[in-house]
């Protein structure tokens, strides 16, 4: 219970210890806002960009070797390949899986840009948020493996190094019906159908 009295025989409140006291609050909550909590426990790989932890889940080579469109693969006749290639899993300050980005941003699948570059959608992939690296691990290669083919049928954006500018050029007009596009690449031989 509250002591009546002493509330009664109160002064009121000094306004500088008002001010000293809402400032040190706002200090205490600015330096826990600030705190980097690791998203598990264990010996790897991570560095922060901005108010995220990136932790590597793949390193190693990246190939792209095939397009898919319409129940048919095909394949590219100059493959697109990048080593090393990363991906990491990004978790937010707190420790909280956020998305997976891919470092340098190469491939297909990729979501619209945030403030760390473009998401890679991982619509077909189930998993959990990764809370382990040996999860973070698994997801990553199982991304390695679905980027190997281009699905024209993806929703996601297309990201291709500046030297494969035709195939980039293609597959990126928007103008042009998905089927329009893969006869284009056949026509210029960017592209055979696999037996």
């Amino acid at each position: 219970m509250i002591d009546v009295k002493l509330v009664s025989k109160a002064k009121e409140v000094s306004q500088v210890i008002s001010a000293i006291d809402l400032s040190w609050r706002n200090y205490v909550e600015n330096l826990k806002e600030n705190i980097f909590t690791l998203p598990f426990r264990g010996n790897y790989s991570f560095f922060t960009e901005d108010s995220m932890v990136l932790v590597e889940g793949y390193c190693g080579p990246l190939l792209i070797d095939k397009l898919y469109h319409n129940h048919k693969t095909y394949l590219l006749k100059s493959a697109i390949s990048h080593d090393p290639y990363r991906i990491y899993g990004m978790y937010d300050n707190k420790g909280r899986f956020d998305c997976f980005v891919a470092r340098p941003e190469i491939g297909f699948h990729f979501m619209g840009m945030n403030n760390h570059g473009h998401s890679i959608c991982t619509g077909d992939i189930e998993f959990t948020p990764p809370s382990s690296l040996d999860s973070v691990k698994e997801v990553a290669e199982r991304i390695i493996q679905s980027f190997r083919v281009i699905n024209m049928e993806s929703l996601g954006s297309v990201i291709l190094p500046a030297n494969h500018e035709r195939l980039r050029a293609i597959i990126d007009n928007r103008d042009e019906g998905m089927g329009r596009r893969v006869e284009k690449l056949m026509s210029e031989g960017l592209i055979e159908p696999i037996l």
